[in-house]
């Protein structure tokens, strides 16, 4: 599967890893010691809702993106730093409406397709 942002015709990613159990989207990315550039993690929910993203055991910095249940872009979060010591860091990432898709991207992945808040997206097999 792939990811394509039909608003811009660009491509955020060919390989999607698909996270749908309670214990894949709980640990995400986490613990890992990068991701591919044309690569995703994909968190499907089984309803639109407040889930949220926090950085605990990151090794990387990441880009974020929040769907609706249309697919479309709710919002995003550029070059997403890992928890550390600062208090800064210990952000929770959510949107500001529910949403039933979240992709977590390598760092520069949104600015470089161009992705922003309102776009639409499509999965492609």
């Amino acid at each position: 599967m792939r990811i394509l942002n039909r608003t811009r015709k660009t491509v955020l990613a060919e390989e999607v890893e698909v996270a749908k159990s309670f214990r894949k989207k709980t640990i995400g990315l986490m613990f890992r010691g990068g991701i591919g550039d044309d690569k995703c993690l994909l968190m499907d929910f089984e309803r639109e809702g407040h889930h949220s993203i926090w950085m605990l055991g990151m090794r990387f910095p990441i880009d974020l993106v929040f769907l609706d249940a249309k697919k479309r872009v709710v919002c995003v979060f550029r070059n997403v730093k890992p928890v550390g010591f600062g208090p800064k860091t210990w952000r929770v990432y959510d949107a500001p409406e529910p949403v039933k898709w979240i992709i977590e991207l390598k760092s520069g992945r949104i600015r470089s397709t161009g992705t922003k808040t309102g776009d639409a997206l499509s999965f492609e097999r």
